[in-house]
């Protein structure tokens, strides 16, 4: 089965086309804006004698505003599957290799952190992702909310305030997997908050044929309980 992957070792013949090529091809010579603007973030591993706040190891990479910054900086992210192949996710600096804890995407002027005020009166979505499962399977998974919280096609778009994809296969905490987090404000609003599951866990589990699989299990987390503070 193919997968929306763009590691190479589950997908080197994958190749996204359309009925006009010609027309998208002078569509994508202009800028394509996407709704919001979106800033990529990293969280660093600490060391044990650098017992840093969550916010010190927290570091913007880039920002993005249009569909053709999204795919110059995508094209150079790592893949949850290789995450899988190597059991950690490095940037060179030039004190040397930083181990990355988190990969995380989240709209202008939010901070991916449990206090800031877009989150701290709203929660999480959280998926647990086992190592047994395909990595293609687990890039899908990925790419697809990515693509769908850029895009703005999970509804209701508003309430997302970011993602996070998060190493727990190795370190002092592993829980042996990586887990997918989408951030959302308003965690009062059940409503609301029950129809944007729904439209995650769809997209998560939409199939490139355009079939709808089984999303793997949910957990919702709400923020403003007394023991948060952090994301961890």
């Amino acid at each position: 089965m193919a997968y929306l992957s763009f590691n190479e070792t589950f997908n080197s013949n994958l190749k996204f086309t359309s009925d006009n090529a010609e027309e998208n091809e002078d569509m994508l010579k202009k800028d394509l804006p996407l709704r919001y603007t979106w800033s990529i973030w990293e969280q660093i591993m600490q060391s044990n004698e650098k017992a840093a706040a969550y916010s010190d190891a927290t570091h913007k990479v880039a920002a993005f505003s249009t569909v053709q910054a999204f795919w110059k900086l995508w094209n150079h992210m790592p893949q949850p599957s290789e995450l899988l192949e190597q059991k950690r996710m490095v940037r060179e600096q030039p004190d040397g290799l930083h181990v990355i804890d988190a990969i995380m995407i989240f709209r202008e002027n939010i901070r991916p952190e449990w206090e800031d005020k877009m989150n701290a009166n709203g929660g999480h979505f959280q998926f647990q992702l086992k190592p047994n499962l395909a990595g293609g399977q687990v890039d899908e998974y990925w790419n697809n909310l990515v693509l769908g919280m850029i895009g703005a096609t999970i509804e209701p778009a508003n309430m997302i305030t970011g993602m996070r994809l998060v190493d727990k296969l190795s370190g002092p905490r592993a829980a042996n997997v990586i887990r997918l987090e989408i951030w959302f404000t308003n965690y009062d609003d059940a409503a609301a908050v029950q129809a944007l599951k729904k439209s995650v866990e769809k997209c998560m589990a939409t199939r490139l044929d355009g079939t709808v699989g089984t999303a793997p299990k949910c957990e919702t987390k709400p923020h403003s309980q007394p023991a948060g503070g952090k994301a961890h």
